[in-house]
């Protein structure tokens, strides 16, 4: 087991949303607020989807028709908690080996009535090996989940204007 604290990447933010339209955006909408620059494969990014059960795929289509697999759904409790596993190698391949997927839980919090806090955690980042840290660093600050959940807020906006 690896203690270091890189190997965790935690990142909240608050939507004006009830926790089940937070939810919905974030399962059903992908594509929207996934930045569109943010693709695994060589053509541009058509979709994504996110198969609403434990054991569903998470994976990305392109505009030549390839399916690139992103994870697997491992938890699934709808509207208050998603787990994916993160199949995505160091330089941002897919790798479809399970032992070196690290993990993404993502929690939805009523805050409010109207208002909901998003939490993604990415642990595990160890599992993908020597380099690691790279990977880490990569899904930290504003070009990893702290953007990408700004992204998703701008979006759940839209959808509850």
């Amino acid at each position: 087991m690896n203690d270091d604290p890189r190997s965790v990447v935690r990142e909240s933010i608050a939507v004006e949303a009830p926790i089940a339209e937070a939810f919905r955006v974030f399962t059903e909408h992908c594509h929207a607020w996934w930045p569109h620059s943010y693709r695994l494969g060589s053509a541009e990014r058509t979709d994504v989807v996110l198969q609403p059960r434990v054991g569903g795929l998470w994976y990305e289509r392109t505009a030549d028709g390839i399916e690139c697999g992103w994870g697997i759904v491992q938890v699934w409790q709808p509207p208050a908690r998603l787990a994916l596993s993160w199949q995505i190698g160091r330089g941002f391949v897919p790798d479809a080996d399970p032992r070196r997927a690290s993990r993404v839980d993502v929690t939805f919090t009523e805050s409010g009535a109207d208002s909901t806090t998003v939490t993604v955690v990415h642990s595990q980042l160890q599992r993908h090996g020597d380099g690691w840290t790279d990977m880490a660093e990569a899904v930290s600050g504003e070009r990893g989940w702290g953007g990408i959940l700004r992204s998703y807020a701008e979006v759940v906006a839209g959808h509850c204007a």
